[in-house]
């Protein structure tokens, strides 16, 4: 997935925060559920836009 400079330095801090592995979760589970604006770029084939509709589908 394509990331912006925002998106970069909130996954930068979060890993930093929680660890690697777990920092990566939080950071992908914050965009999903709509926490973090702007971190994505442009494109929509990957897993994160596949879990972001799954997400919106079942929690609307």
């Amino acid at each position: 997935m394509p990331q912006t400079k925002k998106g970069e330095e909130i996954e930068n801090a979060m890993e930093k925060e929680y660890g690697i592995d777990q920092g990566k979760r939080v950071y992908y589970a914050s965009i999903v559920k709509g926490k973090i604006k702007g971190a994505e770029g442009k494109g929509g084939t990957g897993r994160l836009t596949k879990a972001k509709n799954t997400y919106k589908k079942n929690h609307q």
